[in-house]
């Protein structure tokens, strides 16, 4: 799913150390038993982004790759080297016992083991490009709902609507264009109504609009004061839901992700936690 791109190792007279054998063996750890260790990594956070992404794998394709810790010797403490997003994407699905790798070694080789996974750079598929990659293995057919759920990530609702949709496509003996947002409303952007004249437009604008004031009306007579712009926007991003809350706040420009694939990790009002010891 991930490009990896590692850069090369700097020259050095040194000889390497060697870190992890081969195949180090993958054990369960629980997540209250990690300890973050700011010296091991020079990230101050996590990208709430990339944590909903691999929330996403994780609750649609089971466990994410294991992290790995270093058993600090004399202590026993188990310091996370690499995988503060998956651990992340874990305790936000109330995952609590995850799978990882334990490095044996002095302090010095355990930052080297860190500073060697965190140089790498991913790039994550968006939820957009994930479900257009799942509409593609769809479309050439051959592989099952579960192997196109590992391959894309997008959940098993989401493949089954696309093949009741692929079926629906075949039986009318329509050519799909091959995306799955034209595809799956008939070449229409979503939501579009038949009569889409400027004054039907501005109709239902209109209406929208008095009903807003109304809301607002009612908001005042409950709260005594106007909502503010945050609860407005919070209201409406909880609503709408994030891909299209952004395409309102944008005037329909951005409606480019697949709010059709049942992501509960994007809902905007719950995100992971960052403070603490929990922030990993």
């Amino acid at each position: 799913m991930n490009d990896t791109v590692k850069p090369s190792a700097p020259a050095t007279d040194q000889p390497e150390t060697p870190l992890l054998p081969a195949r180090a063996a993958v054990i369960r750890l629980a997540l209250d038993s990690l300890t973050y260790d700011p010296a091991f990594t020079p990230r101050s956070g996590t990208a709430k982004n990339h944590v909903h992404d691999l929330a996403r794998a994780l609750r649609n394709c089971g466990d994410l790759d294991p992290i790995k810790v270093w058993a600090e010797p004399g202590t026993g403490k188990l310091i996370i080297l690499d995988g503060r997003h998956r651990i992340a994407a874990y305790r936000f699905n109330r995952v609590f016992d995850i799978p990882a790798i334990i490095f044996q070694g002095e302090r010095k080789d355990a930052r080297l083991e860190a500073a060697k996974d965190n140089a790498k750079t991913t790039f994550p598929w968006t939820t957009a490009e994930c479900t257009q990659y799942a509409w593609g293995l769809v479309i050439e057919a051959g592989a099952s709902k579960r192997q196109i759920v590992q391959a894309s990530t997008v959940s098993t609702s989401t493949v089954g609507a696309m093949r009741k949709r692929w079926a629906e496509l075949s039986k009318a003996g329509t050519t799909p264009s091959g995306n799955w947002w034209r595809d799956r409303n008939g070449n229409k952007p979503e939501g579009q109504p038949e009569d889409d004249s400027d004054a039907a437009k501005q109709a239902r604008i209109a209406w929208l609009l008095k009903s807003l004031k109304e809301t607002e009306k009612a908001f005042k007579a409950e709260f005594d004061r106007r909502p503010t712009p945050e609860e407005f926007g919070l209201s409406w991003r909880g609503g709408l839901g994030q891909p299209r809350f952004k395409a309102a706040m944008s005037g329909g420009c951005l409606y480019d992700e697949d709010e059709f694939s049942d992501n509960p990790e994007q809902h905007p009002l719950v995100q992971p936690k960052e403070s603490g010891n929990e922030d990993f």
